[in-house]
């Protein structure tokens, strides 16, 4: 996939630094994501992937460092403004509502697009009808895009974890995001399950969404969805490139792998 690099960054941290009392979880961290990426950030147990995470979607604040989203500075936002500004995430948790269908799912993740008065709840006019109708729709239409049309109106809690996997997926793009920042999403699946899955997140870019960031165990599946791949290691970057540069780079190799003894 190629990346225009003339365009502005849809999403730039800067220098993302994050203490904990005495303890440095993320040290200097900068990274861009362009629109029509599918970026990937990797890393050893304990490396600083999700206390990043955490930064750029306003769950934790960093210490030092900015998140730019769109051009505008969201450090200090809510998680719940920058969702509604368009930057959306996935927990590694399942956090579906299971005794409901896999629709009723997904239309329920509208709702940021569906608010209304209380006086528009009791008596709908016709423009609030036809917004009704355009969430049905819309939820219908990621239903099949995601994979999962078979199983539409089948409760949640019937769903193998791969089915779960992608119905998160689709809850998450209901809130229409231009970023999908995704937390271990293929958590608990088996080869086959992962591979389908990265073929489902490979058609999202460029129809669902802008770009998309992947932090992800799963090296198979980062290999093969990623533009580019992001190394963390003890906080700090420890490199970037395309997956087969990430693949033979030797300091990743150790940082996995442990270095040979003389």
């Amino acid at each position: 996939m190629s990346v225009m690099r003339e365009t502005a960054p849809l999403l730039r941290a800067e220098n993302l630094t994050m203490r904990f009392g005495g303890l440095t979880a993320v040290r200097q961290f900068g990274f861009e994501i362009m629109p029509g990426e599918i970026v990937g950030l990797i890393g050893p147990n304990g490396a600083g992937k999700t206390t990043c995470f955490n930064m750029l979607t306003g769950f934790y604040k960093p210490t030092e460092g900015r998140v730019v989203f769109k051009g505008e500075d969201i450090t200090r936002w809510k998680p719940h403004a920058i969702a509604r500004r368009g930057a959306v995430r996935s927990f590694q948790k399942t956090n579906v509502m299971k005794t409901l269908s896999v629709f009723e799912n997904v239309l329920t993740g509208h709702y940021m697009a569906g608010c209304q008065t209380l006086l528009g709840t009791f008596l709908p006019t016709s423009r609030v009808r036809r917004q009704e109708q355009a969430m049905r729709d819309s939820a219908a239409d990621i239903v099949q895009r995601i994979g999962l049309a078979r199983r539409m109106n089948a409760p949640a809690h019937l769903l193998s974890c791969g089915e779960l996997r992608l119905l998160e997926v689709a809850v998450a793009l209901a809130a229409k995001p231009s970023l999908l920042m995704l937390d271990e999403p293929a958590a608990g699946l088996n080869s086959h399950e992962a591979a389908m899955f990265g073929d489902v997140l490979k058609t999202l870019v460029g129809t669902y969404v802008e770009a998309l960031l992947l932090v992800e165990h799963n090296m198979s599946l980062v290999m093969a969805v990623s533009d580019r791949v992001l190394v963390l290691n003890f906080g700090q970057k420890l490199a970037e490139g395309r997956p087969a540069e990430i693949q033979a780079n030797q300091d990743v190799i150790e940082a996995y792998l442990g270095k040979a003894a003389a």
